[in-house]
């Protein structure tokens, strides 16, 4: 089965449900992020990865949100909401953080281990190998 995945394009790079919890502010700087916010692309805005994963639809707007969320999916066994918000110093309920809101059906060790296949293959497909920070958009599928 070849990996499903597009690309879209939004506004503004946040409305990825993994992006407050990887890209940290950098104080005194402001629009400053480690590690660092993906760029805007002229006239379009950010391109936006779409997986799709049985009926779900996993929205990454930077590769380092594709590297979290198969480092936390990778972990046996899973961490707490409250463990991840405490990493990032966030005073967010447990259900504020983005595997609380993570259908439970993906959450399942066998279906979590598909899952993280499935997303180091298409990381391989569409992270820029020039600048490992970046979506290679321009040579993908673009809805």
């Amino acid at each position: 089965m070849s990996p499903v995945f597009h690309f879209s394009f939004e506004c503004h790079w946040r409305s990825a449900p993994l992006a407050y919890w990887v890209h940290i502010p950098i104080a005194g700087q402001p629009d400053s992020f480690l590690p660092a916010a993906p760029p805007c692309i002229p006239h379009r805005g950010y391109a936006v990865l779409h997986v799709e994963f049985e009926q779900f639809d996993l929205v990454f707007s930077a590769p380092a949100q594709l590297d979290h969320f198969i480092a936390v999916l990778s972990t046996k066994p899973l961490p707490t909401s409250g463990q991840l918000s405490a990493l990032r110093n966030a005073p967010v309920g447990p259900n504020g953080h983005w595997l609380s809101r993570l259908p439970a059906a993906l959450k399942a060790p066998r279906k979590r281990g598909r899952l993280v296949r499935l997303i180091s293959e298409i990381r391989s497909l569409v992270v820029d190998k020039e600048k490992p920070d970046r979506f290679d958009w321009e040579n993908q599928h673009i809805k």
